[in-house]
């Protein structure tokens, strides 16, 4: 073995060694990975790099990876989580706040304290519900009809499209409308002047009578033409009501005419969308004939077919909870029990009015719903604020107030009990939560409660 063969062998070697400890040192200073996060290290090299990041960890990646070395390890996701103290590889020089960084309550560098009001999660004792499958029903649904005969000159709506009251759908030929109009009209001004003319006549019937009536007691009287002239009046009297009652009647046509001549143009009698059209530009329509369908998305109801049995546990006006989809639960009041049997089913339809406004997702017609029916007797749960939790990446999230800062935590939530939603899992009973000023919290972020509820020191988790 020559000189150079040993030199190799023995740099070699220090490489390795070099490496070796090296490796060592840095799994030292890691720390191991807990909880759900072992099973996200699928390759199980002791941190979690982003194609291994699941939920939370995955939508805050960046903000976790303190030291931007593009994985996370144990100690960054127990301060992003937990809080407490900082990882060591974040106190290097990138920590350091510069002069002129602005200062926290506390005094040191970073984002100013969040004002927040906090919560306390509780235990309490909540009725058992069944669930009852139901389906959304919309108040004002169904065809909207022509209301004259003709021929559709213009259609100005799709399905799908959205109207509101006394928007124009469609229009039906107005020509044959406008004639009848002007017809009619011309009636109206005939019988006008045929009125006038037979008060005139009655106007001089009566003064030919006044005068005969002067003389009565003279020698030029005439009984006869005096009779005549009574009946002449009479006559024209009558002349006159049956003009007056032929211009009404001419001008009760000319009414129709105008209202028809205004229903050639097809509108919505209520907002909504178009759900389905059935004509089109060239058809002929007859009165009744439906133009297209509409339903008022803005005005819904929840009808459920409710068993017997549990028809006792409800009453006008009780309180319900209603899942409209995952995580969606809202309250909503009984508004009609309809006494009316299925005798196949044993069911009857009970009538509900949720509060929508606090549905954040799509809602259609027909669409199907799970209704909360009490059943009697009661179970401890744990609830939060319904205020408290947000929609994070499709999941339901809360901030917990740890050590003074704001933790995220992912929450499984029930059904709403008030103003409270039960929790199945995320939180446990005298967690602090955040319920005012949650929305633009940051993981870390401390808190100053202007409600001046004292933030739960001990975290828990």
């Amino acid at each position: 073995m020559n000189f150079q063969t040993i030199t190799s062998t023995a740099l070699s070697g220090a490489v390795i060694l070099v490496v070796g400890m090296t490796v060592c040192a840095l799994a030292k200073s890691l720390e191991p990975l807990a909880g759900p996060a072992v099973t996200m290290d699928s390759n199980s090299d002791g941190v979690i790099d982003k194609e291994e990041a699941q939920g939370l960890a995955a939508s805050n990646f960046d903000a976790i990876d303190l030291d931007k070395s593009e994985t996370l390890d144990g100690s960054e996701l127990r301060f992003f989580f937990r809080g407490g103290s900082r990882p060591s590889s974040e106190k290097t020089e990138s920590a350091k706040p510069s002069p002129n960084a602005r200062q926290d309550g506390n005094g040191t560098g970073g984002t100013p304290p969040a004002r927040v009001e906090l919560d306390v999660v509780i235990e309490e004792p909540i009725g058992q519900t069944t669930p009852v499958i139901g389906r959304i029903i919309a108040l004002q649904t169904g065809p909207i009809a022509a209301r004259v005969n003709g021929a559709v000159l213009d259609m100005l709506v799709d399905i799908g499209d959205r109207v509101n009251t006394g928007d124009v759908l469609a229009i039906i030929d107005q020509e044959r409308m406008r004639l009848e109009r002007e017809s009619y009209a011309a009636i109206v001004s005939q019988q006008r002047a045929k009125l006038t003319a037979e008060r005139a006549d009655l106007v001089q019937t009566e003064n030919k009578l006044k005068r005969l009536e002067g003389i009565r007691n003279s020698a030029a009287f005439s009984q006869a033409r005096f009779e005549d002239s009574i009946q002449a009046v009479a006559s024209q009297k009558g002349m006159v009501a049956e003009t007056r009652a032929q211009l009404a009647q001419a001008q009760a046509q000319l009414k129709l005419a105008d209202r028809n001549l205004t229903d050639t143009h097809v509108v919505a009698p209520y907002p909504g969308v178009i759900s389905a059209t059935h004509t089109e530009v060239g058809a002929y329509l007859s009165i009744g004939h439906a133009v297209v369908t509409i339903i008022n998305h803005r005005n819904l109801e929840v009808e459920a077919d409710v068993p017997t049995s549990l028809i006792a546990n409800l009453t006008m006006g009780n309180s319900v909870s209603i899942r409209f989809g995952e995580g969606q639960v809202v309250s909503a009041a009984v508004r009609a029990i309809v006494p009316a049997e299925n005798p196949r089913t044993r069911t009857r339809p009970i009538r509900f009015t949720p509060n929508f406004s606090k549905v954040n997702a799509p809602l259609a017609d027909n669409q199907n719903v799970t209704v909360l029916l009490p059943v009697g007797g009661s179970r401890d749960a744990i609830t939060v604020s319904k205020d408290a939790i947000n929609q994070r990446n499709g999941q339901n999230m809360v901030y917990v107030a740890n050590s003074g800062r704001a933790q995220p935590r992912s929450v499984t939530t029930g059904e709403a009990t008030g103003s409270r939603m039960v929790v199945h899992s995320g939180l446990k009973a005298g967690d602090m939560v955040v319920v005012r000023g949650n929305e633009r919290l940051r993981p870390g972020q401390r808190l100053v409660d202007i409600g001046k509820t004292p933030t739960n020191e001990g975290g828990g988790g």
